[in-house]
């Protein structure tokens, strides 16, 4: 893949996620080039292809703005292609978080071969419902070996992701993803509020570190009414 498409991918990330929020000022071209050790065309590329799909605008003399985007909470679109919790996906929105499970065990043959690990690593083990502007969102069962980092219910309350990466210099980079369709089981049912039997939409996932290490076996449940996803595919060039 060409090098201006790799930043305009990176630079896309970030701004769907978030990190470049929308109605802010981006960094300046000087950041990126040296961010990501290129010229001043090679990033006017990147930024092309962003200003044509209406993620970024430019004001002469005052430089490059994320453009707002008109989104409503029930026709949101989450990116189904981007490695990120429910925080990152909704930064503006009141988040809480309902905690079911929280305990360490052993792992079983599934967690072990998932996570690389050996029958006598310990891992946590939590159950918790995702709560977006008081509604439900989605229902979380994770497994995470103990020598990632140190759990407890008050960080299980917030940001699991964002207290890896500010207490433990942790970032998820890469995640292998599987999508499917399913009819919620009692304990779904009841965490998201619906029907036994009533269809939702489901994502097992293995998520990856930045030294491509797994740290955490996750499957999250979502009401099929609530909830559409987005996925940008890129035809690399040869």
């Amino acid at each position: 893949m060409s090098k201006y498409r790799d930043v305009y991918s990176d630079i896309k990330r970030n701004i769907l996620t978030n990190h470049y929020r929308a109605g802010t000022q981006l960094p300046t071209q000087e950041y990126f080039s040296e961010k990501y050790d290129i010229s001043r065309i090679t990033l006017k590329k990147a930024l092309n292809l962003l200003e044509n799909e209406g993620l970024i605008y430019s004001k002469q003399g005052s430089g490059t703005f994320v453009r707002n985007r008109i989104d409503t909470p029930s026709e949101e679109m989450l990116p189904l292609d981007l490695p990120v919790g429910v925080t990152h996906s909704h930064r503006d929105q009141k988040i809480k978080s309902k905690i079911l499970h929280f305990d360490a065990r052993l792992p079983n043959k599934k967690e072990q071969k998932e996570l690389l690990l050996d029958q006598h690593s310990p891992v946590y083990e939590y159950k918790r419902v995702r709560i977006i502007n008081n509604q439900v969102h989605s229902f979380e069962h994770s497994i995470m070996p103990v020598e990632v980092a140190p759990l407890n219910e008050d960080i299980l309350m917030k940001s699991v992701y964002d207290y890896l990466g500010t207490e433990m210099n942790l970032q998820l980079t890469d995640a292998r993803r599987i999508i499917y369709a399913a009819k919620a089981d009692r304990e779904i049912s009841k965490a998201l509020e619906v029907e036994e039997d009533e269809a939702i939409f489901v994502i097992e996932q293995v998520a990856y570190d930045q030294n491509g290490k797994a740290f955490e076996l996750s499957k999250s449940a979502f009401k099929s009414e609530q909830t559409k996803f987005v996925l940008d595919v890129h035809i690399s060039e040869h």
